[in-house]
C-alpha cells in the first residue's frame, strides 16, 4: 500500500453546487466518512480524487449519465445504475465526468477500517480486494445499510453513534467478506470478565448511545475490529443489539411504576422518540409497550398531574 498524506474523506474533489455534510465516524487513520452527494440539475463536469489507501463504496441512489475511466480506461456501466454500487478504489487514477443530475450515499472506507473489519472466518490479514474498480454491481447488502442510514443524515440530531458505528462496522465486514483476498492466519479469542464488565457498565451508562465503538474498544485495550468479534464471540450479539436490550429492560423498569407517558419512557430510555421506541420494543419483546404495560401493571396510561386516583382521569398522549 502506498503511503499517501491527502484523504478524500470530505468528498471536497466533487464540485457539487452544496458542498456535502460528511458523518465522520471513528478517528485517526480508521476514520470512516458518510455523505450523501448529489446535484438536482446538470452535471458538475471533471473532477479526480486524490490517491490514497481507501476504498469509496458509492451506493446510486437514482440514474444517471457519466464516464469514468480508471488508470486510463473507461469503465463500462449499465444504462441504468439506480439502486446498485460502485466500489471505488483510491490507490488508481480515477477521472470521472458527471453528464447530468445525480444522487448518491458515499462511504469513504480506509484501508485500515477494513483491515480491522476482517472477519475471523476469513483468517487474519486482508491482503487487498477482488473488485473491478468503480464498475457497479447489484449488492443487496450495501443497499439495505444505506437505506437504513440513510433517514439519519436527515436528522442529525437523533443520530446513536453507535447506531452508525454499528452500520458502518457491519459495511466494513460485509466489503471485507464479500470482496476480500485474505491469508489463512487466524486469531481468536473472547473478552476477558474484567473487559465485558467495563463495557457493558460503559453502554448500560450511556443508554442514549452517545458512545464510539472506539471509546468501548480502547476501555479493553484492543483494535476496534477485534474488540466488535471478541464482544460478538462473548454476548452472542453486536455492542448495539445489547444497547438496544438494555433500554428496553430499562423501559420495563420505568413502565413497571407507572408514573410517566410512553413518550417521557421513550426519552428517558434514548430512544429518539414514542414511535422509534414502539418499533423497537415491539420487534424485540413481541407486543407493543401500550399492552405490555397494561399486562405487567394493569394500566394503560398515567394520570395526569393533579388527578384523583379514584376518579376517571382523561389519557394523556403517550
Amino acid at each position: 500500500m502506498a503511503l499517501v498524506h491527502q484523504t478524500n474523506l470530505r468528498m471536497h474533489y466533487v464540485p457539487t453546487p452544496e458542498e456535502p455534510e460528511v458523518l465522520v465516524i471513528g478517528s485517526g487513520s480508521s476514520t470512516v466518512g458518510v455523505a450523501r452527494v448529489r446535484c438536482t440539475a446538470g452535471g458538475v463536469g471533471h473532477f479526480s480524487p486524490v490517491p490514497e489507501d481507501a476504498f469509496l463504496v458509492s451506493h446510486h441512489l437514482s440514474n444517471f449519465r457519466s464516464d469514468v475511466w480508471v488508470d486510463g480506461r473507461l469503465v463500462e456501466k449499465p444504462a441504468n445504475v439506480a439502486g446498485l454500487t460502485s466500489i471505488h478504489d483510491y490507490r488508481r487514477k480515477i477521472d470521472c465526468d458527471m453528464h447530468t443530475a445525480f444522487d448518491t450515499l458515499t462511504f469513504h472506507l480506509p484501508w485500515t477500517a477494513l483491515e480491522s473489519a476482517c472477519p475471523d472466518a476469513l483468517g487474519g490479514r486482508l491482503e487487498d480486494l477482488s473488485i473491478t474498480p468503480s464498475s457497479p454491481v447489484d449488492d443487496p447488502t450495501v443497499r439495505a445499510l444505506s437505506l437504513a442510514i440513510l433517514p439519519t443524515l436527515d436528522c442529525p440530531e437523533r443520530i446513536s453513534l453507535l447506531y452508525v458505528d454499528h452500520l458502518c462496522s457491519a459495511l466494513a465486514t460485509h466489503v471485507v467478506t464479500a470482496y476480500g483476498r485474505v491469508n489463512t492466519a487466524r486469531s481468536g479469542g473472547t473478552l476477558a470478565p474484567w473487559q465485558e464488565r467495563r463495557v457493558k457498565e460503559l453502554i448500560a451508562a450511556n443508554l442514549d448511545g452517545e458512545i464510539r465503538l472506539a471509546d468501548l474498544a480502547a476501555e479493553c485495550r484492543l483494535s476496534v475490529g477485534h474488540f466488535v468479534r471478541a464482544f460478538r464471540r462473548t454476548a452472542n450479539t453486536t455492542p448495539y443489539q445489547w444497547l438496544l436490550h438494555r433500554r428496553i429492560d430499562h423501559a420495563k423498569t420505568l413502565m413497571r411504576d407507572g408514573s410517566q407517558t410512553l413518550a417521557d419512557v421513550a426519552l428517558a430510555c434514548g430512544f429518539a422518540d414514542q414511535s422509534h421506541f414502539t418499533r423497537t420494543f415491539s420487534r424485540l419483546v413481541g407486543i407493543s409497550p401500550r399492552s405490555w404495560r397494561r399486562r405487567a401493571v394493569g394500566v394503560d396510561a398515567v394520570p395526569p398531574a393533579g388527578a384523583s386516583r379514584g376518579a376517571p382521569a382523561e389519557r394523556p398522549c403517550a
